[in-house]
């Protein structure tokens, strides 16, 4: 296994410790590993116990052993994700997110991927939303909320006679 290869599969590992940490006495997530099976998509995450019934998002994960660039609120950690992940993130039917890791700290941090996204290469992520406790829980409700406001059953079934 080459150093690239490792390190995105230690980015990997840091990511489910930080997103499965027990907090307010509880668990948020449990996550599915999609790795090569799913293109751009490494897990799907699955909200525990939520009242819209089943909710769940996608993460993207890039690790990195370069560090950060920038200071204060224009911090960024050193990562890139080409535009071509980008536009498929867009296009997942789901909330979607990068998670980057810097391998170093063993920190990390979630970029939310958005319509107002812009269709480009992200060089370096910015670190606004660290992967703690006060993220996970605004992350649990915000993936709720979002799967709460969508009326997922069809109107009529193509089986119904006219």
């Amino acid at each position: 296994m080459d150093e690239k290869d490792y390190a995105g599969e230690r980015g990997e590992t840091v990511f489910r410790f930080l997103i499965g940490k027990k907090c307010d006495g509880r668990y948020w997530f449990s996550l599915r590993f999609l790795g090569e099976k799913a293109e751009t998509k490494d897990f799907a995450v699955y909200l525990k116990d939520p009242a819209c019934g089943e909710a769940t998002f996608f993460v993207q994960v890039k690790a990195t052993t370069l560090g950060y660039s920038g200071e204060g609120r224009h911090r960024k950690l050193r990562v890139n994700v080409s535009k071509e992940d980008v536009l498929k993130l867009k296009t997942v039917n789901g909330p979607a997110f990068i998670a980057g890791i810097d391998l170093h700290g063993e920190v990390g941090f979630m970029l939310p991927i958005t319509k107002q996204t812009r269709n480009r290469r992200i060089s370096g992520l910015p670190c606004r939303f660290p992967i703690d406790c006060r993220l996970i829980t605004r992350l649990w409700k915000n993936v709720e909320q979002y799967w709460t406001e969508r009326n997922m059953l069809a109107n009529r079934s193509m089986l119904h006679e006219e």
